[in-house]
């Protein structure tokens, strides 16, 4: 959402501890964010696995454009190198997944995602996303 100094995104993080699939709290973010009138909701820096329930939760209350984008590597310190643990095919598949059920209109990739999966990505999404 656009902060009231017209420059600034405000955005608010929900950090989902061990996996377990969102709480009512998350729910409740997203019923208040389904209230101020922002542009577009989402889904970013989550683990594949976690943004399908979370999608789930935010396609109860949330009816405007829908963003989505996950980590797609796992962070091997101390170099910043990532460890793949979604193949670009396996990504490609799940956006695919996340626009077909859920609406989503604005995908990318977070950590570890490389032009492989963004190449996929452009091959393999519609070209008219849903409205």
């Amino acid at each position: 959402m656009m902060a009231d100094d017209g420059k600034s995104v405000i955005n608010w993080r929900w950090k989902n501890v061990k996996s377990k699939p969102p709480t009512g709290d998350f729910e409740e973010l997203v019923k208040a964010t389904a209230q101020l009138g922002v542009d577009a909701a989402g889904i970013m820096h989550s683990q594949v696995r976690d943004t399908e329930p979370a999608l789930e939760v935010m396609s109860r209350h949330w009816h405007g454009p829908k963003l989505a984008y996950a980590e797609t590597g796992a962070l091997e310190k101390p170099d910043w190198n990532f460890k793949e643990i979604c193949t670009p095919e396996k990504y490609s598949e799940v956006v695919n997944y996340w626009i077909s059920r859920h609406g989503v209109q604005i995908v990318g990739g977070c950590c570890g995602t490389g032009p492989e999966h963004i190449r996929l990505l452009k091959e393999q999404l519609p070209k008219h996303l849903p409205s």
